[in-house]
C-alpha cells in the first residue's frame, strides 16, 4: 500500500531538480548512446512545438528524455510505450511522460502525446 501511494505521490510531483519547464526550454527523446533522435519539442507558452514531424518507434523501446532548461540540462531513462508516450524510470518507479508534461507540468501536447503512435 505505501509503494502504491508513493507511485502516485511521484506521479503527481515534478521530476527531480526540475519544479517547473519554462518557455524557451526544449525536450528531446532520443536513442541511449544520443546518436538517433526521435522527437525535439520547444516549450513555446505553455505549448510543446515540434520543429519536425517526431520519428515513430516501436514499444518498449529504451530512451534516453532530455530537457533543456535555462541553465541546466536534465537527462531522464525511458522506455517508449504504447499510445505514443513513454515510461520514465524515476526512483525505483515508473512515469508517463504524457500525463508528466500535461499534468503536472501543464503543458499542452500537439495530439495529446509526445510521440506518433505505431501502426
Amino acid at each position: 500500500m505505501l509503494g502504491w501511494i508513493l507511485g502516485l505521490t511521484l506521479a503527481l510531483a515534478p521530476l527531480p531538480q526540475l519544479p517547473w519547464i519554462p518557455h524557451g526550454s526544449e525536450l528531446r527523446l532520443t536513442s541511449p548512446d544520443y546518436r538517433r533522435v526521435y522527437a525535439v519539442y520547444q516549450v513555446r507558452q505553455r505549448r510543446l512545438v515540434a520543429p519536425s514531424k517526431p520519428t515513430p518507434i516501436t514499444v518498449s523501446k529504451e530512451l534516453r528524455v532530455i530537457i533543456r532548461t535555462p541553465g541546466r540540462i536534465h537527462v531522464y531513462n525511458g522506455l517508449s510505450a504504447s499510445r505514443g508516450d513513454v515510461w520514465l524510470q524515476v526512483r525505483e518507479n515508473k512515469l508517463s511522460l504524457n500525463e508528466l508534461l500535461t499534468r503536472t507540468y501543464r503543458l499542452e501536447l500537439s495530439g495529446g502525446r509526445v510521440l506518433p503512435e505505431v501502426r
